[in-house]
């Protein structure tokens, strides 16, 4: 049995994995029984109690966490290991190990020293140091990076609107941290780990990453080469693990290093990405790049790589981490896009058509990265572009290929083409896609793609698709917004969506859009998101007429969200400003005095409103305001 890497630790920082593979898969029970033994020897962990032997398929190559030995240990280990061979027919150990981590403690202090804003002056007190980190890179998430447990998306707030200032778009988006503005220098706690800066296998977009490093999204992709046995994508996740355990600080409990982590596996392609979002820790670009080279020359020596490249991390990717509905696909790299470059494009498709290393979709998704790098509004790129998509398209009809040549064609004005091409395709989303196209850029042909939008489709749409679909609409061709609001179905999980989808667009379809919210079935009173953006919906619409001079249907408006004033205060201040605007003097009165009883948060706005200066000089409109001040009087 080789045995590779077992050697004492030197700090007490040390950490490490073991990557054991044995001569003929072990089934569940003896790969616990094989890590049972190892344990008592101190290599690895204890397994968890509630572990179950069914859980696990059976496997070859075995990884776990490694505890590397004093001196003394080195020994024991050894032996639980040869004795782990005769028992189990292991035949080669390796063992990896680093011995330092990231200085979070460091990098809490470079964040708490960061210059305020103005406003931060008036607090009595300085701001905790996970406060500052807060507003700097927004809410962190729990921290998960063992495959496959990724932390669940937070939900979204759903503001409410202010009506004296309905301009404001009140959708609430926080900014992003900018970590341009801090020096990024390295804090090390026992030197910096160990650093790669030259591999043996081809690597994409190195060292170009150094200079092109994002920290909201960083990772590297894989595909693997050789024989392949079961059990390999432990041995991916052994080294993530490793990867992402360097920057860990526990002495900092308020150090959170990244927002989220995970190893997407394309199993048939023999693929993963290894990916982080919002990697917020001190340490340069050139480090972590050289630290993860380092990760994967390593993983190299034990499951040889065929081709490696540095990545970001995609929408597509992210819904990969979070739901096993479809087999992920990983392109690991893309030799025919070197190809492409050097020897031009008729060179580059013979190599396709004639190679064997690569599968039909991979050669499908590398055309299509290379036909967009094509303008598709120049004449001459996207010609160009469209070969290379119909030809992706040939190699993989379920690729991606049909929608970019959709977006090729629309870009063209070759508009009949497009839908037929939509109506054609195996996905609906490539209708989604035509649709929105042609919205944007020509709008006054989009009555044929219309049609694209039929029952099926919306059926097997998601509600947020199609809000998002609206919005596109109404920002790019208005005409058309209120037929396709008109196709839309009477779903209830459409009013939070739509709700959020008004505030992108100017005023006029906003108003279409939220009347579209208050005309789908009402939310029961506990259905939490969707109840509160039809109050919400109910009082914007009533605020949105009264800014376009539409009193008559402001005024019902604010009659048909009275019912809903008890949830939403803000109704009875947006009804009193459509009253008075009308010179329903005793109707706007009374909801000035139903919202000062129901605790209207803005209370004192009314007092001062313009739109309310119907009722200034009005002695009872005086006398609300004094008894709401004396109650407080009272209560204080």
């Amino acid at each position: 049995m080789d045995i590779v890497g077992l050697e004492p630790r030197h700090s007490d920082l040390a950490r490490g994995i073991v990557i054991a593979r044995s001569a003929r898969p072990l089934d569940p029970a003896a790969q616990k029984a094989l890590w049972e033994l190892l344990s008592k020897a101190g290599v690895t962990e204890p397994a968890d109690d509630d572990s179950t032997e069914e859980d696990e398929p059976s496997r070859q190559w075995h990884a776990a966490p490694w505890l590397p030995p004093s001196s003394s240990e080195i020994e024991a280990q050894r032996a639980a290991l040869e004795q782990a061979g005769v028992d189990y027919g292991i035949d080669a150990v390796w063992f990896l190990k680093v011995e330092t981590g990231i200085d979070g403690v460091a990098w809490l202090d470079l964040i708490a020293s960061e210059p305020r804003d103005e406003d931060d002056d008036e607090e009595e007190t300085p701001a905790a140091p996970s406060e500052v980190v807060e507003a700097l890179f927004e809410e962190q998430e729990q921290v998960l990076y063992t495959n496959p447990d990724v932390p669940r998306a937070r939900a979204e707030s759903t503001p409410e609107a202010d009506e004296d200032d309905a301009d404001e778009d009140i959708e609430d988006e926080d900014d992003a941290g900018d970590l341009e503005g801090i020096v990024m220098e390295s804090h090390w706690r026992n030197g910096v780990p160990p650093l790669e800066h030259s591999v043996s296998f081809p690597i994409e977009r190195y060292p170009e990453i150094i200079d092109d490093y994002d920290w909201e999204s960083f990772g590297i992709a894989v595909k693997l080469s050789g024989e392949g046995l079961p059990g390999e994508e432990s041995v991916i996740n052994a080294f993530f693990a490793l990867w992402l355990s360097v920057y860990q600080d526990e002495r900092a409990d308020d150090f959170e290093p990244f927002q989220r982590a995970d190893v997407i596996h394309d199993r048939r392609h023999r693929s993963a990405l290894m990916w982080v979002e919002r990697f917020a820790v001190p340490a340069s670009a050139s480090d972590q790049v050289h630290f993860l080279l380092w990760i994967v020359a390593r993983l190299h020596e034990i499951l040889p790589i065929a081709w490696a490249r540095f990545d970001s991390v995609d929408e597509a990717v992210k819904a990969h981490a979070t739901t096993d509905s479809t087999a992920p696909f990983v392109l690991a790299g893309n030799p025919f896009a070197d190809r492409f470059s050097r020897q031009g494009e008729e060179s580059a498709l013979s190599w396709a058509v004639g190679q064997s290393a690569w599968s039909r979709r991979e050669l499908a998704g590398m055309l299509v990265e290379v036909a967009l790098e094509h303008d598709p509004d120049d004449p001459a790129t996207a010609i160009v572009a469209e070969r290379l998509l119909r030809r992706a398209q040939s190699f993989d009809p379920s690729s991606d290929a049909a929608g970019y040549l959709a977006i090729v064609l629309v870009r063209q004005k070759r508009l009949a083409e497009a839908n037929a091409l939509a109506l054609a395709a195996p996905s609906r989303d490539v209708r989604l896609l035509v649709i929105g196209e042609t919205a944007e850029h020509a709008p006054d042909d989009l009555a044929p793609a219309l049609d694209l939008l039929d029952e099926d489709t919306i059926a097997e749409t998601e509600p947020e698709e199609l809000s998002d679909l609206t919005a596109s609409l109404a920002r790019h061709a208005p005409a058309h917004l209120q037929a396709l609001l008109d196709k839309l179905p009477n779903d209830v999980t459409l009013v939070p969506n739509l709700y959020n989808a008004s505030f992108s667009v100017e005023r006029p379809q906003a108003l279409q859009i939220l009347r579209k919210v208050i005309a789908l079935p009402e939310p029961p009173r506990d259905s939490g998101e969707a109840r509160t953006a039809l109050v919400m919906a109910w009082n914007n619409a009533c605020i949105h007429a009264h800014a376009l001079g539409d009193y008559r249907l402001a005024v019902e408006l604010a009659d048909g969200g009275q019912r809903f004033g008890p949830e939403n205060p803000y109704i009875y201040h947006s009804g009193a400003c459509a009253y008075a605007a009308v010179g329903q003097i005793d109707r706007a009165l009374d909801q000035v005095a139903k919202a000062i009883e129901h605790e209207y948060e803005h209370t004192e706005k009314m007092e001062t409103d313009a739109d309310l200066a119907p009722l200034q000089s009005d002695p009872r409109f005086a006398a609300l305001f004094n008894e709401w001040r004396t109650r407080r009087a009272d209560l204080n």
